[in-house]
């Protein structure tokens, strides 16, 4: 599961509340504008359980950022 799945599933006053992280940083995450560092990476897998995917949310992540910088 990505991190987006995860948001949806769960929803962000949910994710909010176990995270700590404010819920603007978590739509920027969400939208791929910015990614998480390592220390809230770790908060996050912590608090989804283990559930999520890293490796797809990275390679998604990326995908996003090359086809909009192929765009502009």
């Amino acid at each position: 599961m990505t991190y987006q799945e995860w948001v949806d599933k769960v929803g962000y006053p949910k994710v909010q509340m176990l995270t700590g992280f404010a819920e603007s940083t978590l739509r920027m995450w969400y939208s791929f504008h910015r990614f998480p560092r390592p220390c809230s990476l770790v908060v996050i897998l912590d608090q989804s359980g283990g559930l999520l995917d890293v490796e797809r949310w990275v390679r998604e992540f990326n995908a996003h950022h090359n086809a909009t910088s192929q765009a502009a």
